[in-house]
């Protein structure tokens, strides 16, 4: 009997260390699968992460900031609505979009902007308002409204620039702005539209002032005015304080709360700027939401050896993401 006794006890013995040898096996918990943010309920000032929302989690807890908004690029020529992308944003407790939407089929960076200016058939500023899109418009509407929050539109962005195909003719571009906020309005009543500009910080800002004010469709028109605000390094090093008085000028001129569309700065210096970016928000209440994107950049890519470096993560930089878990943190008193 005591030598059964031994071997049972052998035997138990060995098979619980396999069992403490295997392979630890990955189980799919609620906090890796469905994890939700909570997103303070009324923020005087949104954050918001260019980041897909399966993603979106990751980032939050890594940089110690809860975002209130999702955004992305979504260009025409996809031909997709973006229903699952704000679903699985709405699983994650997040009730605010935005989406550069861009009315072209992109151009690879590497071919320049002088290619990339080049007008597109079927996305001209005029066929868009004369119905040539409609199809495409209604069904990506369509796919809006089942969202349970808004969807921020920034449709057709930096129109004061010489980068982007519908920026000519800016009297076309005010007729196809009209278009396509009417169409989707009447099927999403959740859409919003942001009617985005470029400072454009290379050109005085009397002459930017006027060349931008013949693309504004009317204030019935537009929800939210945005800028993009961003230090790309190199010979367009741009300071905060530089974007202050275009700032200033968009909100005075247009009357319509203001969103930061698009914000990033070079890896040089970038704790420095990001605490800089934190006091002029301070000073400035009515930007109401400042969207962080660290997506590869078009700019970057056309001005070479010319830019700083933007392909640094603040999800990897502790003090980086300091300063912006700080931004989020003021917005929400």
């Amino acid at each position: 009997m005591r030598l059964l006794s031994n071997l049972l006890s052998i035997s138990v013995t060995i098979v619980l260390l396999a069992v403490l040898t295997l392979p630890a096996l990955h189980v799919r918990t609620p906090s890796s699968d469905a994890a939700r943010l909570r997103p303070a309920p009324a923020p005087v000032r949104t954050l918001g992460v260019y980041v897909d929302p399966w993603h979106v989690v990751r980032w939050a807890r890594d940089v110690g900031a809860t975002p209130g908004m999702v955004a992305k690029f979504e260009s025409f020529s996809r031909r997709r609505t973006i229903a699952r992308f704000l679903a699985e944003t709405q699983r994650r407790g997040i009730r605010q979009a935005l989406v550069s939407w861009e009315p072209w089929e992109p151009v690879p960076a590497r071919l320049g902007t002088t290619v990339q200016f080049l007008p597109q058939p079927g996305y001209r500023n005029r066929e868009i308002a004369a119905g040539a899109q409609d199809g495409y418009l209604k069904a990506f509407a369509r796919g809006l409204r089942a969202f349970h929050g808004t969807v921020w539109l920034r449709y057709a962005h930096e129109m004061n620039g010489t980068w982007y195909p519908w920026s000519h003719d800016p009297e076309g571009y005010v007729q196809a702005w009209r278009h396509v906020v009417g169409l989707v309005r009447s099927i999403a009543p959740n859409a919003r539209f942001v009617w985005s500009a470029n400072p454009s910080l290379y050109e005085p800002i009397g002459p930017w002032a006027t060349g931008l004010r013949r693309y504004w469709p009317g204030a019935a028109w537009v929800d939210a005015v945005g800028s993009t605000v961003i230090d790309f390094g190199g010979r367009k090093t741009y300071t905060v304080a530089r974007f202050v008085p275009r700032l200033r000028a968009l909100r005075r001129t247009y009357g319509k709360p203001v969103m930061i569309a698009e914000s990033n700065t070079q890896a040089a210096g970038r704790v420095a700027w990001l605490a800089d970016l934190r006091a002029m928000l301070r000073g400035m209440p009515w930007v109401f939401a400042i969207a962080w994107s660290q997506l590869p950049s078009r700019g970057t890519a056309q001005m070479g050896a010319h830019a700083g470096r933007l392909d640094w993560s603040v999800a990897r930089d502790p003090a980086a993401a300091a300063q912006l878990a700080a931004i989020a943190r003021d917005g929400e008193r």
